[in-house]
Order: C-alpha cells, then sequence, then structure tokens
C-alpha cells in the first residue's frame, strides 16, 4: 500500500502541469484506490463534475482576462482622447497669445508709418528751404555782381549764415528719415512674421480640431458599438445555455401535458 502510494507521488511530479483531464483522472483514481464504496459510475460522474467545473473556470478566466484587455484599451483611449483636447486647448490658447502679438505688432507699425510720414515731411521742408535760401544768395549774388566783393558779401552775409545753419537741419532730418524708415521696414518685418506664425498656427489648429471632431465621433461609435455587441454577446450567451436545455423542457411539458390529459 505504501509503495502504491509513492508510485503515486511520483507520477503526479512527472505529470505536473498536465491538463485537467489528467488531474481529474488522478482524483477518481485515488478515490477507487482508498476503497471508498463508490461505484465506477459514481466515481465518473464526479470525473464529470470536476471537468465541467474545470473547463467553466478555464473558460470564464480567459472571457476575465479578455474583458480586462478590452477594459484597459478602453480607459487608453480616453487618455489619449483627453491628451489630444489638451493639445487642442495649448493650440487654441496659444492662437490667442499669437493674435495679441500681431495685434500690437500692427499698432507699432502703423504708428512708425505715421511717424516716417511726418518725418519725410519735415525732411521735404527742410530740403525746400535749403533750395530756396539757395536761389536767394544765388539771385541776390547777380544783382550784386557789379559791386565791390565788399558790398555783395554784406549783402548775402545774413543768407549765408542762415544757410549753413539751414543745411544743418536738412541734414539732420534726412538722417531722422533714414533712421526712421529703417526702424519702419524692421516693424513691417516683424509684424509679417507674426502674422505668418499666426497663420500656421491656425491651420494647425484648423487639422487638430478637425481630428479632435473626428476621433471623438469614432470613439463614441465605437463605444456605443461595444455597449450593443456586448450585450447582444451576452443575451445570445444566455439564450445558448438555456437552449442546451431545451429538449428537457420540452419532455417536462409532454409529461405535464400527459398528466393532465389522464
Amino acid at each position: 500500500m505504501v509503495a502504491r502510494r509513492h508510485k503515486k507521488k511520483s507520477a503526479k511530479h512527472r505529470n505536473r502541469g498536465s491538463s485537467h483531464d489528467s488531474i481529474a483522472n488522478k482524483i477518481i483514481h485515488e478515490i477507487i484506490n482508498a476503497k471508498y464504496d463508490i461505484t465506477e459510475n459514481e466515481a465518473n460522474l464526479v470525473k464529470d463534475a470536476l471537468n465541467y467545473s474545470t473547463e467553466t473556470r478555464t473558460m470564464t478566466s480567459l472571457m476575465k482576462r479578455d474583458l480586462e484587455s478590452v477594459t484597459s484599451s478602453i480607459f487608453k483611449s480616453r487618455r489619449k482622447l483627453i491628451e489630444k483636447k489638451v493639445s487642442v486647448d495649448i493650440l487654441k490658447a496659444s492662437i490667442k497669445e499669437k493674435k495679441d502679438i500681431v495685434k500690437k505688432a500692427s499698432s507699432y507699425v502703423s504708428h512708425m508709418k505715421t511717424k516716417l510720414t511726418n518725418e519725410k515731411i519735415q525732411m521735404l521742408n527742410t530740403q525746400k528751404n535749403l533750395l530756396e535760401i539757395t536761389k536767394a544768395i544765388d539771385d541776390i549774388t547777380k544783382v550784386t555782381s557789379k559791386l565791390s566783393d565788399a558790398d555783395a558779401d554784406a549783402a548775402t552775409y545774413g543768407l549765408k549764415a542762415s544757410l549753413i545753419a539751414k543745411e544743418a537741419n536738412s541734414k539732420k532730418a534726412e538722417v531722422q528719415y533714414n533712421s526712421t524708415e529703417k526702424l519702419t521696414n524692421q516693424a513691417a518685418n516683424r509684424h509679417d512674421d507674426a502674422v505668418k506664425a499666426l497663420e500656421k498656427i491656425e491651420r494647425s489648429f484648423a487639422h487638430e480640431s478637425s481630428n479632435l471632431k473626428i476621433i471623438t465621433d469614432n470613439m463614441k461609435d465605437a463605444f456605443d458599438t461595444l455597449t450593443n455587441t456586448y450585450n447582444d454577446v451576452k443575451d445570445l450567451s444566455l439564450s445558448l445555455l438555456d437552449e442546451a436545455f431545451v429538449l428537457e423542457k420540452s419532455s417536462q411539458t409532454a409529461d405535464t401535458d400527459t398528466l393532465a390529459a389522464q
């Protein structure tokens, strides 16, 4: 008896990890060898019960694992959708920021253009005054050409002194105008760059917003389909299990009808 049990233990050690059928057979073998008051038919019923229990656990374990996998994918998809929404919101905020930059740049360009126009007018006026006084000196010089040099110089002395000041003013106005023109061009370039950056981010926002809407709609359809499919599978599973006993129910109904007829 001891040797037999030792042999069974060795066999169990060799077959570790075998199928549930082998496990059930070993259990039945041990029950019979223990000389319980149990028939072979009863032992087979125990074996069937063990097999069905193991099969059921295996099947439900696989179903649970698959359901957990789907659940994990659902949460993962939700997180990705939230990340997509956050990304679109960031782009939306960036557009507002870029619009503010463009607005300020546009206002500054407008200011610089007005300043440039005023300085151009001032420069032209100084040039006009310079030409006028230069012409006056030339005219006086022609008129006093027959006078002595001293008299001619005396006649244009005041105008020539004024000429020096007007030349300085004209030169100053020209330098100021050129400087402002350079600043205006730089401001215009910065404004153009800001507009391009805004247009680029607006295109990106439009693209991402469109994708977000499509993804959101697709996910809604997917979740609706998942819910409906799950309900269909659940209903079908319950129906199939119920229909497995349809013959028994028919027999019971027939017996009931026979008894009622008697």
